[in-house]
């Protein structure tokens, strides 16, 4: 059963990730007008992604609760697409459901055998993995082609740097959860 302290956890993260995401992730589209171009921000996203992982110490749906509330307290933003548009949230949504099943499944095995800090890393690359996959999947539903041909490209272009990102962002989030914790 959830506690008071996991359901406080879930609504801060949720409340901080959309507020970072919001205020600062989103700046290279709002600068550049290109959607995929938000990926340049991977870093600051995995941190956040990381350590909210990290921080629900394997629990189970707790990731799937914190992700679904980012996506309905962003429903009045431009974070993912026009304002009060639910279906390219979803995409966000979705990705969250593998993303918690299979890291919360593996969260013991590392924790016990101390690697944790592969654990994180692991995560953040998972989420993206699974984010883009949905991304370039579901996409094609609500967008238009241009989009989705601009969009994939830019993806495909900045796949280095998203991994990259990840790798650095999966390890920051260790690093301030083993501070933290």
């Amino acid at each position: 059963m959830w506690s008071s302290k996991d359901l406080t956890l879930v609504i801060i993260t949720a409340v901080v990730v959309l507020v970072l995401s919001v205020s600062v992730f989103q700046l290279p589209r709002l600068l550049t007008g290109i959607g995929a171009f938000n990926y340049f921000t991977t870093v600051g996203m995995a941190f956040l992604i990381s350590l909210t992982f990290l921080l629900f110490e394997g629990r189970r749906w707790r990731f799937l609760a914190h992700n679904t509330l980012v996506v309905i307290l962003s429903l009045p933003t431009s974070f993912i697409g026009v304002p009060f548009d639910i279906f390219p949230r979803m995409v966000a949504m979705f990705a969250g459901f593998p993303a918690d099943i299979i890291l919360n499944t593996y969260y013991k095995k590392f924790s016990n055998s101390n690697r944790l800090v592969w654990w994180s890393i692991l995560a953040s690359l998972k989420f993206f993995s699974v984010l883009i996959l949905f991304q370039i999947l579901l996409f094609p539903f609500y967008f238009s082609p241009s989009f989705m041909e601009i969009f994939s490209n830019v993806l495909v272009m900045m796949s280095p740097w998203i991994i990259g990102g990840a790798i650095v962002g999966g390890y920051l989030g260790y690093t301030v959860y083993r501070r933290i914790v």
